[in-house]
């Protein structure tokens, strides 16, 4: 009798794993201003397939069947390889190998350089840390997000400190929100020169994308700097996550807060990554997208922008990461896009120690030899 329960109880969570997991496979595939649940269900991904692995080879011990959740898993083929960097680099026969055709890039969402104190465990000079790490990791080009300004706070790394630590020589900000003296937006920090610089969306009503054109030898880069719309958690939603979070709101309510949120989120990122793409499309220059997705690889988002772009981490990189760092489970959101000339040699996630909610991902790309005969 007992052992007759425990295989029942096997099979059913079988069943339901192996029935989330290919849910999840709609996700990339049905726009969130259709269907936004099925986001949920990409988000949980990783769940879905551990638990689908798990109770696969519990069920096959007990039962010696597992043909429903074996035919899952192998449907599901082009979801799972976004999860893992391959590391098909580029033969170096097709690369040019002169150093001044060598570009490193770097996205790190900074949160306001932890200005608040809180990350944890807590960083004690946040001004120092920050410093630091740009020094140890130094890069051609640099794009910050939840970038923050305030001349009246010595605590706050300044544009100036970032460029002399860094080597930069140019940079450009878009400042969208204010709160006392700070002020917040995204930043492009650069080696080269900037010649034109802009924004793509209305501040009123999102975070806009910052674009420069930058100037390298007889090359002309376009690089994006987007954070996309995010889910705002506040700490009724942290709570969900961390029990050492006090909330005021039952269960149900908190998780209702965080549904709606999320509904709010989903459909705006599609408006906004779209909108993105459409500028980008008319880029007369090698395009760099890079920044804060807020969405991971089984997202509609990530599949919109890999329509029209590569992701250095599939190209250049072997295994997976996670690039959020704070308690939420959300893995790899933040990217590095490419579209022509230029091919990623390495990728990196800087998650040594976490200064931010984010770790920094930086990649280094050379110029295709056949753009230049």
């Amino acid at each position: 009798m007992f052992f007759t329960i425990i295989k029942g109880l096997i099979r059913l969570f079988t069943f339901a794993f192996s029935l989330g997991l290919l849910i999840s496979y709609l996700s990339p595939l049905i726009s969130p201003e259709s269907i936004w649940v099925l986001q949920l269900f990409g988000l949980a991904y990783p769940i879905f397939l551990t638990g689908t692995l798990v109770f696969s080879l519990l069920n096959f011990a007990f039962r010696r069947k597992f043909i429903f959740p074996l035919i899952v898993l192998l449907s599901g083929g082009f979801i799972h390889i976004k999860y893992f960097g391959i590391d098909f680099k580029t033969s170096k026969n097709e690369l040019h190998t002169e150093t001044n055709n060598e570009l490193k890039v770097m996205s790190f969402n900074v949160r306001l350089f932890d200005v608040y104190r809180l990350i944890k465990p807590e960083v004690k000079d946040s001004k120092a840390e920050f410093s630091e790490f740009f020094k140890q990791n130094t890069s051609d080009i640099l794009c910050l997000q939840e970038y923050a300004e305030d001349k009246s706070n010595s605590s706050l790394i300044s544009p100036s400190d970032i460029k002399k630590i860094g080597g930069f020589t140019h940079h450009v900000t878009r400042m969208t929100l204010e709160a006392r003296r700070m002020t917040m937006g995204q930043s492009i920090f650069s080696k080269y020169p900037i010649i034109n610089s802009g924004t793509i969306g209305d501040s009123s009503v999102s975070i806009p994308s910052l674009f420069a054109d930058i100037v390298k030898g007889k090359d002309t880069l376009r690089i994006y700097n987007f954070h996309l719309e995010s889910i705002r958690f506040q700490k009724d939603e942290y709570s969900l996550f961390d029990n050492t979070i006090i909330s005021d709101k039952d269960y149900s309510q908190r998780i209702t807060g965080l549904l709606r949120k999320l509904k709010e989120a989903y459909p705006l990122r599609v408006q906004q990554a779209q909108q993105l793409i459409n500028h980008a499309n008319k880029s007369p220059y090698s395009t760099f997208v890079i920044g804060d997705l807020n969405d991971p690889p089984t997202s509609y988002t990530y599949s919109l922008l890999t329509q029209h772009f590569k992701d250095a981490f599939y190209t250049a990189n072997f295994g997976m990461t996670r690039t959020y760092a704070g308690k939420v489970p959300a893995g790899r959101i933040d990217y590095i896009f490419y579209n022509k000339k230029w091919s990623p040699v390495s990728f990196k996630t800087h998650n040594e120690k976490a200064l931010s909610d984010h770790y920094a991902i930086s990649s280094t790309f050379k110029i295709m030899k056949s753009t230049l005969e």
